[in-house]
């Protein structure tokens, strides 16, 4: 692993990250069930989730997901505007070999996540590091998912939105949304913690975290350089300038 000082540097393999989330003792009940993609754990978690993401190890944008549901005796996948059935595991393992040509996926535990009008939602919890080396949680928003997309990415068709009036939307009370804003921020210093026992030149994390439909929270996956361009796209450009001004300090903006 790199050592400290320098620049920022970014992990891009998905299951590296998600092994350091699992072996960490605070975090691991946080991380959907994962497996590295084969025959084996595909007959696996397909028997023990309704839902299961098949994705790419390393991408971005919410490229190359595929959803797929177990519907009474066969199979529905979606992935990118399509749909396909299968109506066995080993048709299933077939097809899904067949996307993957020889790369590395993965395999997670769907989860149901929470709507706000009808559209579901993840959160975004950005950890930035000051000048002096202490992570801070400089912003938190939401993506709201296309209907019909798998994924709720911007890159998707998706669109963000601020965190407080989406919970609003779905129901939430003010005193249950200050009680999720805690756990968020106490989640995205453990996250970072746990990078930081792995390698010392992180300075930004993006944590994908779900919400879902039992009130639940879940870490998705951590980009170590996530997107900042698309909060430009939000009308008060506070959150995009408050990013801007934690990224000057290491270099990431100028």
């Amino acid at each position: 692993m790199p050592g400290k000082g320098g620049s920022s540097i970014s992990i891009k393999n998905k299951w590296t990250k998600t092994k350091w989330l699992m072996a960490d003792r605070r975090l691991r009940p946080l991380v959907p069930e994962t497996k590295r993609f084969t025959r084996s754990s595909l007959n696996a978690m397909t028997g023990r989730y309704k839902m299961v993401y098949f994705k790419p190890t390393t991408g971005t944008g919410g490229g190359g997901i595929a959803r797929i549901v177990r519907a009474s005796r066969k199979f529905r996948v979606k992935k990118d505007g399509r749909t396909f059935e299968a109506s066995s595991t080993a048709a299933l393992y077939g097809r899904l070999n067949k996307i993957a040509r020889g790369r590395s996926y993965l395999l997670q535990k769907g989860i149901y996540l929470q709507t706000s009008r009808g559209k579901p939602f993840d959160l975004r919890v950005t950890m930035q590091k000051t000048a002096a080396g202490k992570w801070v949680q400089s912003v938190m928003f939401v993506k709201l998912g296309k209907k019909n997309k798998v994924v709720t990415n911007y890159h998707q068709g998706g669109k963000l939105a601020y965190l407080e009036p989406t919970l609003r939307r779905s129901g939430y009370s003010g005193a249950q949304i200050d009680r999720y804003k805690k756990r968020l921020k106490t989640m995205g210093l453990q996250t970072a913690r746990c990078f930081d026992r792995h390698a010392k030149r992180f300075k930004e994390l993006g944590l994908d975290v779900a919400l879902d439909r039992d009130g639940r929270l879940w870490i998705l996956e951590v980009n170590t350089r996530p997107n900042f361009s698309a909060l430009k796209s939000l009308g008060d450009k506070r959150l995009y300038r408050t990013i801007v001004r934690y990224g000057r300090q290491y270099g990431r903006t100028k």
